[in-house]
């Protein structure tokens, strides 16, 4: 069994022409396709944005936000009588970690860092949620980490899940206040 990298060893970084990408392998062959094929020309076409993490200089994971909406009827956790059909929210469109550092806190780390990055989306627009079609082999992970199914949709082969900002905000905002 291989031991958790700490946080402080990990960094992340924007995806640009200079990085290679020849040695990340993770378990999904279109994620793999994604990044070395699609990440770089999608960025450059302003669809998405990839966050690389590394440690030790070796890639171990990344991660891709594109924006996104979800319907209001989808949350539990909505704003009453909100009068838009849909809330603004951005979306983790891919989160991948190399095969070699599975269960070492990788991908911890890699949600952690997206929930970051919208946290700074929110300082700027607003943006209510943080989204992901998950895997059904990754409900766990993201359920672990306080996102909720959209039951209307629970039975797709990308399951819709979603992450309230507002709270994490408000917290925020109480916390620098002491």
């Amino acid at each position: 069994m291989y031991s958790i990298v700490p946080d402080s060893e990990l960094h992340t970084t924007t995806l640009n022409k200079n990085h290679n990408l020849s040695s990340f392998s993770c378990l999904s062959q279109e994620l793999n396709d994604f990044l070395k094929n699609d990440a770089l020309n999608d960025q450059k076409n302003m669809i998405s944005r990839t966050s690389l993490c590394f440690w030790k200089d070796e890639l171990v994971g990344f991660f891709t936000l594109i924006a996104d909406t979800i319907e209001a009827k989808a949350v539990i956790d909505g704003i009453e009588h909100y009068e838009y059909r849909k809330y603004p929210g951005v979306k983790i469109a891919r989160l991948a970690v190399d095969t070699r550092f599975k269960r070492r806190g990788i991908g911890t780390y890699l949600l952690l860092a997206a929930i970051g990055k919208t946290l700074s989306v929110c300082e700027n627009i607003g943006c209510r949620y943080i989204l992901v079609d998950s895997k059904k082999n990754s409900i766990g992970f993201y359920q672990k980490n306080e996102f909720k199914l959209v039951e209307k949709y629970k039975n797709r082969e990308f399951i819709p899940m979603y992450l309230n900002m507002q709270p994490i905000i408000a917290e925020i905002n109480i916390e620098s206040n002491d």
